[in-house]
């Protein structure tokens, strides 16, 4: 009742609901998104493996229900998961043997996080080469409609957002992991091999390279299948940060402009209905190459990349409106231990967080919490020496609070 009262209140005036709002109603508004009818602003964050632990576990793992709790004590309102699996043994095992029980635990994932209050981004494909792989087919199958992956994809996407289109947990929908990470590269270079391949699977050649037009494509697919049952939910790319140069490839090497890079970004989110990116230190370079449009070197760190980002979002035509509308989901930002040392990796991190909070990024998600694959270097949580992370989360979720 409390929260009914808050919500009502919150429409009332005009102002972001709370990032303790229940989970429901998320929408891709006019440059922002949307909650429960009210403008939203918050940061969640990647909690990568809390339903595929549950499932490859065979429902023996329930260790996300605890930390489910833990992230609504910090105030933390939306996860994104992996919501099927990443090699294809482990796809085969949860998923394509026995569909009626990995929705059967699917379906306690998403009432837990519901009675939880904290909302799910599902992203669904989220190492989309393992399924041309379990299909046979090499990877630029997935910019082939008619080919055995595409007709999976449409499948899995078809069941899924019918049955979750319409849950409280539910914040969207996200076709892919950085999907784009390669795809700008010449076909010179070959990126087939630094493609994710289970030892399993047949070596990688060059009949998998994969294209610009492949991803596009596939992700035009992919939103369409959704906004055929789903009218409503944000559709989330997945996609890393553009490559620096992604403008000029594949003729030429040059480091693109502010507006070149913002451009690409555009391209690359394609139809869906937000705008994608992750970003880390590592992602940052020395400095944008110049234009026209920004004649003189601009530095290529954190703060004047999600600048750049948010200046694509933000442009208005001579009317004042906003060119393109879609609102800006950073995915993935965070700081790894064992790359920088712990200090440094504290320091940047309050730099990116700063950066956030300063530019009123919309929607971010910081990488990651409570995977045991990444004590060392990312992983979060409220016992580890990253438990600053948190508080600094529940820091910015009450300042983005008041923002309208």
């Amino acid at each position: 009742m409390k929260t009914l009262k808050k919500l009502l209140l919150s429409a009332v005036l005009g102002v972001a609901v709370s990032a303790t709002a229940s989970a429901a109603d998320f929408k891709a508004g006019y440059g922002v998104f949307q909650l429960n009818g009210a403008n939203f602003y918050g940061v969640g964050v990647n909690y990568q493996d809390a339903f595929t632990r549950y499932v490859q576990s065979n429902g023996k793992d329930v260790t996300w229900k605890a930390g489910l709790a833990t992230l609504k004590a910090y105030n933390i309102p939306f996860i994104r998961i992996n919501a099927i699996g990443f090699w294809p043994d482990d796809i085969q095992k949860s998923y394509v043997s026995n569909p009626t029980l990995f929705y059967s635990r699917l379906d306690d994932f998403m009432k837990e996080c519901a009675a939880q209050n904290i909302g799910v981004i599902l992203d669904v494909f989220w190492n989309f080469p393992a399924f041309s792989d379990m299909n046979g087919e090499h990877v630029p199958a997935w910019g082939n409609a008619n080919s055995k992956t595409r007709v999976m994809m449409r499948k899995i996407t078809t069941e899924m957002v019918t049955r979750y289109k319409d849950h409280a947990a539910l914040w969207g929908w996200e076709f892919a992991n950085e999907a784009t990470a390669l795809m700008d590269l010449p076909a010179s270079i070959n990126n087939y091999q630094w493609i994710p391949r289970a030892s399993t699977a047949p070596a990688r050649t060059a009949a998998d390279n994969f294209t610009v037009d492949t991803i596009m494509n596939a992700l035009a697919d992919f939103t369409a299948t959704v906004r055929a049952i789903d009218k409503s939910h944000p559709i989330f790319s997945g996609n890393d940060h553009p490559r620096y140069n992604a403008y000029h490839l594949p003729s030429k090497w040059d480091q693109d402009s502010p507006s070149q890079f913002a451009s690409i970004l555009t391209r690359d989110n394609n139809v869906a209905d937000t705008v994608s990116l992750h970003l880390y230190p590592y992602g940052e370079m020395a400095g944008f190459g110049v234009d026209a449009a920004s004649p003189s070197v601009v530095a290529g760190n954190f703060n004047n990349i999600i600048i750049a980002a948010l200046t694509r979002s933000r442009q208005t035509d001579s009317k004042g409106k906003l060119i393109d509308p879609r609102p800006l989901f950073i995915g993935e930002f965070g700081t790894s231990d064992k790359d920088l040392g712990a200090d440094v990796a504290k320091t940047k991190f309050y730099e990116m967080t700063s950066t956030i909070i300063a530019n009123r990024v919309p929607l971010s998600a910081v990488w990651v919490f409570d995977w045991a694959a990444q004590e060392g270097s990312y992983s979060i949580t409220p016992t580890n020496s990253r438990k600053y992370q948190l508080d600094r989360l529940k820091e910015m979720n009450t300042v983005m609070r008041g923002w309208k």
